[in-house]
């Protein structure tokens, strides 16, 4: 370390500063490697702590601050040491800052809360007014399925360990199940074994829940209830455009904190990335995002509104040919299935679910990480914007021609609506394309299956990215089915003895419960069998006696 601050003296005040966690006065760093000097490194460090502020992941946050530093940059090439020693100060400084961790949990928990206040408050005044009693029970309800869904989340997570469960009941009961989630995510806790997924893919999960179940129903109510008053208020006014901003933000969150995971980037680099390193770039990126949103639902939810007024069988045709169509596509594929390793019925059940929620997501916020293969596709993703844009318009036209009330709006109100918020659209898509990284605009016309794509995530990896390359073994084997004998049986054939030995932390029970039994060596099945108690699969168990000996020989088996 003496040899390091001779070479480097600036590195003394990096640490320090560092320590400190102190954002004012952070400015860019244009300075080379070989010409820092102290005030440099006290800018290094302020603008890591700035970054902090803006990430849920230390490694996320470290990743921008080296990518937009070349100074760093050139001192990571020297000295491998350096991302994973700031990644823990990182860490550290996001658990116990006054701003990092805090900011992004209260500041979402804020958020939610604000929202669920301005719904309750709409609620009760539907509830209170003659003639309007049934919108405010519509809204109860549907803050209430809200809950059951997020409760059935939260059991299919942690089914296994019940205390888990309950636990994240009581947060969800009391609305503070976001801040939760954004808690554990920003301390960077690791997938329990009796979990599922992990926490930032749960995390995700239930916000979509909530986007989907309560956020998009209610403001179509809301809508659709201002639009039947002659006496049009403020409140209710305030109160859409309030969901629209949270959900917007929401939705955006979703789409930067997936693409700037550093974890996401280096497993699927093909895929994740179209946010940029530059600071200023990346603030464009997401107000892009987050107008373009905004706007989106706007003009979907208008449209919906729209067609209930008008005829609400329609508006339920609308729907079901348009989820129809999603469903019948992914069928269609042999793509329906999600990944996630489930089985029997419950499988099907999380799917329909799964699949039902990402179209409405798409639909409605155009959610840019769910144009990933595994969630609708680049292509379809497409379709499916240009088709709910074309909607809108649709939309207005049935209303201005088929309604006949007494409040109908005027065709001139409807036109600069429709106009303002097209403008809003355009202005922050080009803006979006102009910033992002332009080799991933292909990412928004692919025609990859789920298949294909956890193939190239495999071919992506290198040797020695061994706890992202066991990953593949947690999903479901019909992902791997037509690839795994290549790519994956080889790989755990050849280590397996090593990982017995070292125990590398992803190596548990749990994984080896999920890998297939003609990729583990016969002497180590023979050895979990007699001291692990491990079982074979189902459908082991249903194989004759000479089939099992002849598998477990390494033979294959006879179809």
């Amino acid at each position: 370390m003496r040899k390091l601050l001779l070479r480097f003296p600036w590195l003394r005040a990096l640490l320090h500063e560092t320590s400190l966690n102190r954002v004012k006065g952070a400015g860019v760093v244009s300075t080379a490697l070989s010409d820092l000097k102290d005030h440099d490194a006290v800018n290094l460090a302020k603008g890591l702590s700035t970054i902090i502020l803006s990430n849920t992941e230390a490694a996320a946050a470290v990743d921008h601050w080296i990518a937009q530093n070349a100074a760093l940059e050139d001192f990571e090439k020297e000295y491998e040491w350096m991302r994973p020693f700031f990644v823990e100060i990182a860490q550290y400084n996001l658990a116990t800052s006054n701003f990092g961790l805090q900011l992004r949990v209260f500041g979402g928990a804020l958020l939610s809360t604000v929202d669920l206040i301005t719904d309750i408050y709409m609620t009760f005044q539907f509830l209170n007014t003659p003639g309007q009693e049934g919108y405010g029970r519509t809204n109860a309800w549907l803050i209430g399925l809200t809950m059951l869904f997020q409760i059935i989340v939260a059991y299919g997570q942690n089914s296994k360990k019940l205390s888990f469960f309950f636990q994240d009941t009581l947060f969800i009961l009391i609305g503070f199940k976001p801040a939760l989630d954004a808690y554990r995510v920003g301390l960077g806790v690791e997938k329990e074994d009796h979990q599922v997924i992990d926490p930032l893919r749960e995390m995700t999960f239930q916000k979509c829940v909530e986007v989907v179940f309560e956020a998009i129903p209610s403001s179509i109510v809301q809508i659709y209830a201002l639009l039947l008053k002659k006496d049009r208020g403020l409140d209710a006014v305030a109160s859409i455009l309030v969901s629209a901003m949270t959900i917007s933000f929401t939705s955006s969150m979703v789409s930067y904190d997936w693409d700037t995971s550093p974890t996401q980037r280096s497993k699927a680099s093909f895929a994740y990335g179209f946010v940029p390193d530059k600071a200023w770039s990346r603030a464009v990126c997401f107000l892009s995002m987050m107008s373009l949103s905004f706007a989106h639902i706007i003009l979907q939810t208008f449209s919906c509104a729209l067609l209930a007024v008008t005829n609400k069988m329609w508006l339920i045709y609308y729907v079901s040919a348009s989820t129809g169509l999603f469903f019948f596509y992914k069928i269609v594929r042999r793509d329906f299935y999600y990944y996630l390793n489930l089985r029997g019925v419950f499988r099907l059940v999380v799917s329909i679910i799964e699949r039902f929620i990402i179209k409405v997501l798409v639909d409605f916020t155009m959610l840019i990480h769910l144009r990933n293969t595994c969630e609708m596709g680049g292509f379809y993703f497409l379709a499916s914007i240009l088709i709910s844009l074309a909607s809108s318009f649709v939309s207005s036209h049935i209303y201005s021609k088929h309604y006949e009330g007494d409040d109908k709006v005027d065709v001139s109100t409807l036109e600069a609506i429709l106009a303002v918020m097209c403008a809003v659209w355009i202005a922050s898509a080009v803006t979006f394309i102009s910033v992002i990284n332009k080799k991933y605009l292909r990412t928004f016309f692919s025609f990859e299956d789920a298949k294909t794509y956890h193939r190239r995530i495999v071919l992506n990896l290198r040797d020695d990215q061994e706890e992202l390359k066991s990953g593949a073994l947690t999903d479901h084997p019909d992902i791997y089915a037509a690839w795994g004998d290549e790519l994956l049986k080889p790989w755990t054939l050849e280590n397996w003895s090593r990982w017995e030995e070292e125990k590398p932390a992803w190596f548990t029970d749990a994984w080896i419960d999920n890998v297939p039994n003609h990729y583990i060596p016969y002497d180590w099945r023979v050895k979990y069998k007699k001291t692990k108690g491990r079982v074979d699969d189902p459908q082991m168990r249903r194989r004759s006696s000479l089939a099992q000996v002849k598998t477990l020989l390494g033979g294959k088996e006879e179809r």
